[in-house]
């Protein structure tokens, strides 16, 4: 007899332990809890501020709709160009005359006899452009063109979603300082040239007639003979 009140204190003792185990066990578990509700509102906060981030950077960027030009076209546009230049039919054929303007709304005008004209088409998305236009811009700079022969640009097939957007600090990034013509969002002036891909080159003489096209990558010897066929 003189055991049983020792072992109803034991079994009293355990369960009282058992007790505060589980009481602790339960108020780890809500800390767990609380802690991992934390992190995963810290999370949301954080993404909340990012995406509130990008899309007030995003709005920062123009749209194709602000980047794009209204140019007017008149004449009868020409054909795609072939692969072989040499088999070009549009060659003495008049150029489409086009009355637009550059990205700060300066003129710019492209196939009116009177101005012998070497025109580059780009895209500031397209690599070949990307690697190209600093080339032309070398080219320029060291006398490649010849006097009375204008070179323009027709910044065209513009992509809000590629790179290089908007073409305009692509353009200056480059440190291209001659005339550009924007394109519309359809690339208007592009389809009335018979453009079929970019880099897109054309020349056009004093008469304001085509004298060459050529697709892609030319490099400063072709940009010169391009010129010099312009010039006449």
């Amino acid at each position: 007899m003189s055991n049983t009140p020792t072992r109803k204190a034991r079994a009293k003792a355990d369960r009282q332990a058992r007790e505060e185990q589980r009481q602790a066990q339960q108020r780890r578990q809500r800390l767990l809890l609380a802690a991992g509700g934390a992190v995963v509102l810290l999370l949301a906060v954080g993404v909340g501020v990012l995406s509130a981030g990008e899309s007030a950077d995003r709005q920062d960027i123009p749209t194709v709709e602000e980047v794009a030009g209204d140019p007017t076209i008149e004449g009868e546009g020409f054909p795609p160009a072939p692969e072989d230049p040499g088999d070009d039919p549009v060659v003495g054929e008049p150029a489409p005359v086009v009355q637009g303007a550059d990205f700060d709304g300066t003129e710019v005008t492209i196939g009116e006899p009177g101005q012998p004209q070497v025109v580059a088409f780009m895209a500031s998305w397209c690599p070949a452009c990307d690697e190209e236009l600093p080339q032309v811009v070398d080219w320029v700079e060291a006398g490649g063109l010849p006097e009375g022969v204008e070179l323009v640009s027709v910044a065209t097939n513009h992509d809000r979603s590629r790179p290089n957007w908007p073409p305009q600090d692509w353009y200056a990034e480059a440190g291209f300082d001659e005339p550009i013509l924007v394109d519309d969002d359809a690339s208007s002036v592009a389809g009335a040239f018979g453009l079929t891909a970019t880099p897109f080159w054309v020349a056009i003489d004093a008469d304001g007639q085509a004298v060459g096209r050529i697709t892609g990558m030319i490099g400063a010897d072709q940009m010169t003979a391009l010129a010099e066929a312009a010039a006449g």
